[in-house]
């Protein structure tokens, strides 16, 4: 009898490993897929609502707009940089939103004419206008 049953298991069709894959697999890739595209734009605009003051011990300083289009370029490149730099407090590059209300005072503080603008925290008239990831890159790494 147990053979007939071995037999029998032996003639069933078993699931291939591309169903494995499609049902179970895939279904978890496309989740951390879309995790990873839309984490920042999340933060971007639920985060950095009331910043107190300026991280004088950060980097560089993003101010930026959660509608301008430039600024949601630009973001998620910062929000990965930080995610990266973690532990490191001075590559960190701290991140303002000037359209929330508490923090509109920034604008006028720092004379802040559009957005997305970088403003190293060594030298507050060391800044940078621009959404190219090479001229940012230079600009953080100490460059004018």
């Amino acid at each position: 009898m147990k053979q007939r049953i071995k037999r029998l298991d032996k003639n069933k069709p078993s699931r291939s490993v591309t169903k494995i894959v499609i049902i179970k697999v895939l279904p978890v890739i496309v989740f951390l897929v879309a995790g990873f595209l839309l984490v920042p734009y999340g933060s971007m605009y639920f985060q950095n609502n009331k910043v107190a003051n300026v991280n004088t011990k950060a980097e560089a300083i993003l101010f930026y707009n959660a509608n301008c289009p430039h600024c949601q370029k630009v973001y998620p490149k910062i929000f990965w940089h930080n995610i990266l730099n973690f532990k490191n407090e001075s590559k960190q590059i701290q991140t303002i939103n000037v359209q929330n209300t508490n923090n509109k005072h920034y604008v006028a503080d720092f004379a802040i004419q559009s957005t997305p603008t970088f403003m190293k925290t060594t030298n507050l008239n060391q800044r940078l206008v621009s959404t190219n990831s090479q001229k940012i890159n230079y600009f953080i790494k100490g460059g004018h």
